[in-house]
C-alpha cells in the first residue's frame, strides 16, 4: 500500500508537470495566433503581392487554433486525471488505514490464540495430574477392597470358630455349689479355670 501511494503521488506530480507543459503549449498557440493575425494584416497591406503570404498566415492561424483547442482538451483530461489520482490517493490512504487495523487485529488475535494455547497446555497438565491422582485413589480403593475382603473372610472364620466354641462349651455345665473355694483344692477341681 505504501508503494501504491508513492506511485500515485508520482503520477499526480507527473500529471501536474504535464499540465504545466500544456499551458505553455497553449500560450505558444495563443502567441502563434497573434503572429498569424499580424501576418494577415501585413499581407493585406502588401495587397496583391502579399496574397501568398496571407494564405500561409491563415494556415498558421488555423494550426494555432487547432493547437490551442488540443491543448485545452489535453489540459482538461490532465485535470480530470489529477482529480482521479487524488481520489485514488484518498482511497489508498483509507485502505492503508484499514489494512493497518486488520494487521493490528490479526496481531491481537494471534496473541489471544497463543494465550489460549498456553492455557490449554496448562489444562492438559492439570488433567494429567488429576488422572494420576485418580489412579492413585483407584489403587488405594483396590487395596481397601482387598483388605475389606480379607477382614470379611477373617470375620466369617472367627464367627465360625466362635460358633464351634459355643457348641463345645454348651456340653459343659458348672454347678456353683459344688465348686471348691478353698485355694488348696483348686488343683483337684476339674471345672476351675486359673
Amino acid at each position: 500500500m505504501k508503494e501504491l501511494l508513492a506511485a500515485l503521488e508520482e503520477i499526480n506530480t507527473a500529471s501536474s508537470n504535464i499540465s504545466n507543459i500544456i499551458k505553455v503549449i497553449d500560450d505558444i498557440a495563443f502567441q502563434t495566433n497573434i503572429l498569424a493575425l499580424n501576418a494577415s494584416v501585413e499581407a493585406a497591406r502588401a495587397g496583391i503581392h502579399g496574397k501568398g503570404f496571407a494564405v500561409v498566415a491563415e494556415e498558421v492561424k488555423n494550426l494555432a487554433n487547432k493547437s490551442s483547442q488540443a491543448a485545452k482538451g489535453t489540459n482538461a483530461l490532465i485535470l480530470e486525471n489529477i482529480s482521479k489520482v487524488n481520489h485514488g490517493v484518498a482511497i489508498g490512504e483509507d485502505m492503508e488505514k484499514t489494512l493497518s487495523k486488520i494487521v493490528h487485529s490479526i496481531s491481537r488475535a494471534t496473541d489471544s490464540i497463543s494465550e489460549i494455547a498456553e492455557s490449554s497446555l496448562q489444562q492438559v497438565e492439570a488433567i494429567e495430574q488429576l488422572n494420576s491422582g485418580i489412579e492413585q485413589i483407584s489403587v488405594v480403593i483396590q487395596n481397601n477392597t482387598a483388605t475389606a475382603e480379607e477382614s470379611a473372610s477373617s470375620s466369617e472364620e472367627m464367627s465360625a470358630q466362635a460358633a464351634a466354641l459355643r457348641d463345645m462349651v454348651a456340653h459343659y455345665r458348672i454347678d456353683v455349689e459344688e465348686v471348691v473355694t478353698e485355694p488348696g483344692n483348686w488343683s483337684d477341681d476339674p471345672y476351675h479355670v486359673d
